[in-house]
């Protein structure tokens, strides 16, 4: 019978995952940072959890850096570990220790709402997508404002959009919006529960000038929304729908996106004029489709060709459906 083997010094273990997880960075910066400059996109991902026993992601946000742990029993043992994986990230790719902010994400919180603000900063950091131009906020929510693995699902909303009626559910701070605004959608709705989020949607539009009375905003829960608009006879021709995985709101109405997901599509489906196009997606990490029944002529998973080159992980998965 083999001697058990002792057990490690925790210094030594935060002192290796330090190293190895500055090595990968700096080798993943080498090799983003020219392609990402060269298309004047400079909201990326740097590390993608690359390294199994390094539960982690590093986000570049034009020259700050997002460093967010999952947490596990395992870390909160060992001195001072996601400071000191900051430090790594940030010594790899070039960026100052005080454009550094710390994260700490749960795979799935046990109650809380998506976007829980942890602060009152109110500082906002101007990004690009190519031409496109987007506020994050890297200090007083979980989630910066900005989803950058929703990268390639813009780009195909903005070339979808052309003289579209376009409409976003669950519209968080109104990207795809803009994608679909600056894109030539001849209107835009944006629906969403919180006012502040919608209030910095309307900044990002008018960010991209496209602020117009064409582009409406709805506070709402979306399930009040969709109800409403069928009554009211609104119809659209693009959508995009990328609800929570689990959501009670201010109002308390719940959302649970693997339960609900089959009544929530129909509904936006029957909002469409035939040939309407609508993108639905979700971050769940357990997401079983139930899509049979539903009013398409044809339906296509896009998972493998929305997540951008900087994802290792499919951060989401994605479903296209044409009324």
């Amino acid at each position: 019978m083999s001697p058990m083997k002792p057990p490690r010094d925790p210094e030594s273990v935060v002192t290796e995952q330090a190293a190895m997880l500055g090595n990968r960075v700096s080798k993943n910066h080498k090799r983003l940072a020219p392609y990402f400059a060269r298309r004047h996109v400079d909201a990326y991902r740097l590390y993608d959890w690359d390294i199994p026993e390094i539960r982690a992601v590093c986000d570049f946000f034009a020259g700050h850096l997002v460093v967010a742990e999952y947490v596990r029993t395992q870390t909160e043992l060992l001195p001072d570990w996601l400071p000191r994986m900051g430090e790594a990230c940030a010594k790899a790719a070039g960026v100052a220790p005080e454009r550094v902010h710390l994260r700490r994400r749960r795979t799935r919180p046990d109650e809380g709402e998506r976007y829980e603000r942890l602060g009152a900063a109110g500082q906002r950091l101007e990004v690009r997508e190519g031409d496109l131009r987007y506020l994050v906020n890297l200090d007083d929510y979980l989630d910066t404002g900005l989803f950058t693995d929703h990268r390639e699902t813009r780009a195909r909303i903005r070339a979808e959009a052309d003289d579209a009626d376009f409409l976003n559910l669950y519209a968080y701070t109104g990207s795809f919006t803009c994608a679909a605004a600056v894109g030539g959608a001849g209107t835009t709705t944006t629906v969403d529960a919180s006012t502040p989020y919608l209030d910095w949607a309307r900044e990002n539009l008018a960010l991209n000038t496209a602020l117009g009375p064409e582009h409406r905003f709805v506070r709402d829960d979306v399930s009040r929304f969709l109800e409403r608009a069928r009554r009211e006879g609104q119809r659209y021709t693009l959508a995009v729908c990328d609800p929570p995985s689990f959501s009670a709101g201010h109002d308390k109405v719940e959302l649970d996106v693997q339960r609900d997901h089959p009544k929530l599509i129909a509904d936006v489906l029957e909002l469409l004029e035939p040939g309407g196009i609508l993108y639905f997606s979700t971050s769940h990490q357990r997401f079983e489709p139930a899509l049979e029944g539903l009013a398409y002529q044809e339906l296509r998973e896009i998972t493998t060709e929305s997540p951008p080159l900087d994802y290792r992980h499919a951060a989401h998965r994605a479903w296209r459906f044409v009324r």
